[in-house]
């Protein structure tokens, strides 16, 4: 395996994330959900709020084949099944995320809607147009090798397929990144492209845009002591001080957030 990738599964590992989960949200007293679920798996800005948002941008549909590229814990794949209705399919290449992804599926009575695959988005391992949608979020800022993802999200679309992003991009202040970042603790493993280079390298890969919009960052996030999910159960408890770090660069114009939605010609 690649020394990069190796960096990001180390990055991103965890242990008994799902079991720590399910622990949490039964002594809260509630019962497993996608929605119960997204203060905990949901790994982006605006968590759940982002997921629907994409999907509504995206006008997914109940049936279709959809694949989540670097799904996580799987929360949204489980929310676009849920809420959707769509068949998901998440990969990734952090072997916790998918064992975890896929207990949680199974508790949330999912896994008829979700499959859950271990692997790197360079090199899918499906089929040429195998799906109608392609969804991802704050992923490529982990991703040296953005043509090659994009180009592998183009080859599995069918033709007249969407492919969703909601992603973390360079903003026009050029001065250096505080690390570390929820997606780096240092430099190394963080691939950041600005908004001119992102949509030059999509429509490369063949991808026509029908919605661009950068997106204003949320508001501060908040972890306050004894909430029974949040990332922090998930993401290390190192995780509130790599948000702010982040949350200082979007408020600056350091970082900006990116919402596009774009087709693969029929």
């Amino acid at each position: 395996m690649p020394a990069d990738d190796l960096a990001i599964r180390a990055h991103y590992s965890g242990d008994r994330l799902a079991e720590r989960i399910l622990e949490a949200l039964a002594a809260a007293g509630a019962e497993p959900s996608p929605q119960a679920l997204a203060p905990a798996d949901q790994f982006h800005s605006y968590g759940h709020r982002a997921t629907r948002d994409l999907a509504a941008a995206a006008g997914l549909q109940p049936g279709e084949r959809v694949l989540d590229l670097g799904c996580g814990l799987g929360g949204p794949a489980r929310m676009l099944a849920a809420e959707a209705g769509c068949r998901v399919t998440g990969i990734d290449l952090t072997p916790e995320f998918i064992r975890s992804a896929r207990i949680l599926a199974e508790a949330c009575g999912l896994a008829d809607l979700c499959e859950f695959v271990e692997g790197t988005c360079l090199a899918l391992p499906f089929d040429d147009a195998s799906f109608d949608a392609v969804v991802t979020q704050h992923v490529v800022m982990n991703i040296a090798d953005r043509a090659r993802f994009w180009a592998e999200a183009f080859r599995v679309l069918r033709p007249g397929g969407r492919f969703a992003c909601f992603d973390i991009i360079r903003g026009p202040n050029p001065a250096p990144l505080a690390y570390p970042l929820p997606w780096a603790r240092e430099p190394a493993i963080s691939h950041l492209l600005d908004e001119a280079a992102t949509q030059q390298g999509l429509e490369a890969a063949g991808f026509r845009i029908e919605r661009w919009e950068v997106v204003p960052p949320p508001p501060p996030a908040a972890f306050p002591p004894g909430r029974p999910l949040s990332l922090a159960l998930t993401a290390g408890p190192d995780f509130p001080d790599r948000v702010r770090n982040a949350e200082v660069a979007l408020a600056d114009g350091r970082l900006n957030l990116l919402l596009a939605v774009l087709r693969k010609p029929a």
